[in-house]
């Protein structure tokens, strides 16, 4: 009898803690299910602001309190909540089973670095790259949630052209509650993209349409201001078919969004219309001619097979 996900988890055994985050409030656990490998990542919940009232209650609220010091005005405490599963839980829990070494490279803490990926690096070796992270069913879980076969009841909004189309649907990183932490996830139905690297002027009509029909459809189904929402893609991505992300605008999404990771789709919009400007002139151009400035873990195959040997004057391995 096949096992449930909730049985998985709990049958968990612990090997190491790959990196946690104290000021994010996140951990990332290496163990194994049933003897193969898994990554438990947890997170501590938002606080429930929907009956901020109730927050002193012993019964809905802080059911203990411990007073560490008090000077004058000023109070401190220790204290626990009332928490439920369902209504105010505590923490979000993600699994990854069975994970591979690039998952945990992935989650690991390590070292930054800020390379420059040149046209002629790009073209050399990131393509092989991509190449490779494309082959052997790596992208099945994405082809699932756009054939309906996983997710389907998740999905927010979809355009089913094959061109212009996308699914818009939550981010496994948000609780579906805090609409302060707000994380929504758009994947295309096309699948000639698989970075912006793929982009020339000749996309600007797909990416201004998607942009306008995300932000209706958010705006609409969460009642959100447009100006409320960040909608931006990352290079070097996650995976190789193209997709987006919306966020609140209000939701620290750390290394996630900072710079040498994210670019707002406004801008990547901004900058193939100047390169539509410059086809006047008769130069033929695209995100692919440009250099591309980013940050990589040392744990990234990136980083160990193509960035750092040639910081070592060594030709790349990949």
């Amino acid at each position: 009898m096949e096992s449930t996900p909730e049985q998985d988890i709990r049958s968990f055994k612990f090997e190491r803690i790959l990196n946690q985050d104290t000021g994010r409030k996140t951990i990332n656990l290496l163990g194994t299910i049933s003897g193969l490998p898994a990554i438990i990542t947890a997170e501590k919940t938002a606080f429930n602001s929907t009956s901020p009232a109730s927050f002193v209650s012993p019964e809905q609220g802080l059911t203990s309190l411990n007073l560490l010091q008090k000077n004058d005005i000023y109070h401190w405490f220790m204290g626990t909540i009332a928490q439920s599963a369902t209504e105010n839980a505590a923490v979000k829990v993600n699994m990854i089973y069975p994970c591979t070494e690039v998952h945990i490279k992935k989650y690991s803490a390590q070292q930054l670095h800020m390379v420059v990926e040149t046209p002629e690096i790009y073209d050399k070796y990131i393509l092989k790259y991509i190449k490779q992270k494309t082959e052997g069913g790596r992208l099945n879980w994405v082809y699932n949630i756009l054939s309906h076969k996983e997710e389907s009841e998740k999905i927010i909004y979809e355009d089913t052209d094959n061109e212009m189309g996308f699914i818009l649907l939550p981010d496994l990183k948000w609780d579906l509650v805090t609409m302060s932490t707000l994380y929504l996830s758009v994947i295309v139905h096309r699948t000639d993209i698989r970075s912006i690297r793929d982009f020339t002027p000749v996309h600007l009509p797909f990416l201004i349409s998607l942009r306008t029909k995300v932000l209706n459809a958010v705006s609409e189904r969460y009642t959100l201001s447009r100006n409320l929402l960040k909608i931006y893609v990352h290079y070097q991505p996650s995976y190789y078919h193209f997709h987006v992300h919306v966020v609140h605008i209000s939701h620290d999404m750390g290394a996630s969004a900072t710079v040498g990771k994210a670019i707002l789709l406004d801008e990547v919009i901004q900058m193939l219309e100047v390169m539509k400007i410059a086809e006047s002139t008769g130069k033929q151009l695209g995100y692919k001619d440009l250099d591309m400035t980013y940050v990589l873990g040392e744990e990234h195959d990136l980083w160990k097979k193509v960035f750092e040997p040639l910081a070592n004057g060594t030709e790349p391995t990949i």
